[in-house]
Parts: C-alpha cells; structure tokens; sequence
C-alpha cells in the first residue's frame, strides 16, 4: 500500500502539441470527468466494494469524493485543485488523501508496465480492468500530439503520453486474455436504456448487431445517437468472416477521425524528429471498418481497425521507411527510392534513442 496522506491535492497538466497556447474545451472536459471517475473507482477500493453489481454510485458515496478545481493560474494549463467531501465522515480527509495516493502510484505502475504492481494495488480483476481503461481514457489521443501530467503533492508526477493507450492495452490483454477479439464498426440505431443493449448497422451486410454496455457509456451514446460508433470484443463470424453475433463487448466508443499531429516518432532504440509539425487526416474505407492515412511525400500507406492500431502502424511504417531508405546506401537505391530518402532526410532528424 502507499504511505497514507492526508493530501488529497492533485494537479493535472496538459502540453498542447507543438508548445500551443489553446487546447479544445471538449479534450478538458473528458479529462477532468475521467479523473473524477478514477477518484471514485479508487474510493470502490478504499471502502471495500466490488464491480459484481451495476456501477452507479450511491448519492452519499458520490459527495464523498468530490472533485474540487482551482480557477487555473494565468499564461498556465495547469489545473490544481483537491478532492474533498461534503459528508460528515471524521475519517473523510484521511480517506481522500489514500485515495488519491492509491491513484497516482497506481498510474506510475501503469506507465512503468509494472504488472505485480497493479495486481498489489488493486487485487479485485473487475476493478483492475476498469481503471486501466480509464487511465487510456485519461491519456491524449493517439496521434493528437499532446502530453499531460498528473501530480498530488507526493512524489514525482505520472507523465501521461500519447504512447501509454498502447501500454496499457497491452496490460489488459496480458491480464485477461480473450480469443477472437474483434473491432466492428457500425452505425447506432438503437439504445435500450432499461436493457443497456445498443444496436449497430454493420454496413458491410446491412447487418444489426447488438451488445450490452456500462452506464458510464450513455452519454457518448446519446451524443453519437446515428453517428458511427466502435465495439470491440468477441465476435461470432459468418462463413465469410464477417461479424454475425457479438458475444462479448470489452469496449464501446466513438469513431475518433480527427487529425494525427506528428512532431516526433520513438521506436525501441530510435527517435525522429520532424523538422516541423505535420498533420495527417485520416479516412473511413468504403467498408467503414478500417480507418486509412496517406502522405505521398514519405511514400505511406497505412490502416486498421482503430485509432490505437493505426497510430501504431503509421509509427511502425515511418520507422520502417526510415531503416530502409533513409539509412540505406545510394548504391542499392532506384531513383525513385533515392529521391523517397531526400524526402525523409529533409523531414526528419534522428535525435537518439527512444
């Protein structure tokens, strides 16, 4: 266990790609909600309950474990503030403060892929899984450019980067593995609110698919309401492997299309860093189950399934193009490979390992 605190202090930093000066209110927001819900997933733990039920916190709990913000400092994105209660609790201030201890070493265990750690931390799987899906929540999109970081006044601060999606994925599927997991992207036609069930169009066979959700889902669902949606899980296929059935949803969220905002590209043992910012839109296929990127001047060609994949595979094939190409020898080049390698020495700039 963490050294009990009664600090229960936190601030949260966010890094605009590019040192910006604006960030968009929606990115805020959602990251701020989402540290709300990682205090009360923690406060389940502090206090001894489970994930068996439906999680919808009582009232009392919820004024247990309020997120306070501090209007933030001039020039600054750096949002500080504490989590505090409004219930007559004597061990209140002690709990706070162990929670948001429990938060952020949970976090650095995260970021580290420490996985007896996380098991140390949080030994209930259902909880476990839960907060590290939040923690993707909480963490910049991939590809967005952003960086941000967690402090609570004990020890050094979480740095959030757009990589940790990826880590952490990796985390849940090492803890629970799963056979056949699938991405299917469909339209919303229907919400069954008593039922939590969501029906989706799968257009590539004018197919409806449905599958249950958590609560914390509605309002996504209800601001996407007709708009393309994605759920991963375990499929069912038909004789042409398209989805016939969802078992199994791990995971249900909003088909991200906004631009990839490139300044930097880490391999294992490399980093690239652009001469200056690019910025690449990605595109629905004709089937609307792969997302795809194309930038003719570096020769790239790159989809998958979700925004996650795709910003694996585009960091993946500019590292590839960059082993290949830029590293090679004129000697063994066509000209048309030749003049792909200026390209890439123009744009790119190997800075040391990653």
């Amino acid at each position: 266990m963490p050294e009990a605190s009664n600090n229960a202090e936190f601030t949260f930093r966010i890094h605009p790609a590019g040192g910006g000066m604006e960030i968009p209110v929606s990115l805020l927001t959602q990251s701020l909600t989402t540290l709300q819900e990682l205090v009360q997933l923690f406060a389940l733990k502090e206090e001894g309950r489970t994930l068996r039920e439906r999680l919808r916190l009582p009232d009392e709990f919820k004024k247990k474990y309020i997120l306070q913000c501090r209007p933030p400092a001039a020039g600054s994105f750096a949002i500080s503030g504490r989590v505090s209660s409004t219930a007559s609790d004597l061990f209140a201030a002690e709990q706070t403060g162990r929670v948001m201890a429990d938060l952020q070493e949970f976090g650095r265990a995260a970021v580290e892929r420490n996985q007896p750690r996380l098991l140390e931390l949080v030994s209930d799987s259902r909880l476990r899984h839960r907060i590290l899906s939040r923690f993707v929540t909480l963490s910049p999109p991939p590809g967005s450019g952003y960086r941000y970081e967690l402090l609570n006044g004990a020890g050094a601060g979480i740095q959030l980067e757009e990589t940790l999606p990826a880590r952490i994925e990796a985390l849940i599927k090492t803890q629970d593995p799963r056979a056949e997991v699938q991405t299917v992207t469909g339209r919303l036609e229907a919400i069954a609110f008593s039922e939590r069930r969501v029906t989706i169009n799968y257009a590539p066979k004018g197919r409806w698919l449905e599958c249950i959700y958590e609560d914390d889902l509605e309002p996504m669902l209800l601001e996407n309401r007709r708009d393309l949606i994605q759920v991963t899980g375990r499929v069912i296929p038909d004789d042409d492997g398209h989805p016939k059935k969802i078992v199994e949803a791990e995971e249900i969220r909003d088909l991200d299309l906004s631009p990839f905002v490139l300044g930097e590209v880490v391999g294992e043992n490399l980093r690239l860093k652009l001469s200056k910012q690019v910025t690449l839109t990605p595109a629905l296929s004709d089937s609307e189950q792969l997302i795809c990127l194309e930038y003719a001047d570096w020769d790239l060609d790159v989809f998958a399934a979700t925004r996650l994949e795709l910003f694996d595979e585009l960091k993946e094939q500019i590292l590839m193009l960059w082993a290949e190409y830029a590293k090679e020898g004129d000697a063994v080049l066509s000209e048309p490979a030749k003049a792909l390698k200026a390209r890439l020495l123009r744009d790119f700039q190997e800075v040391g390992n990653g």
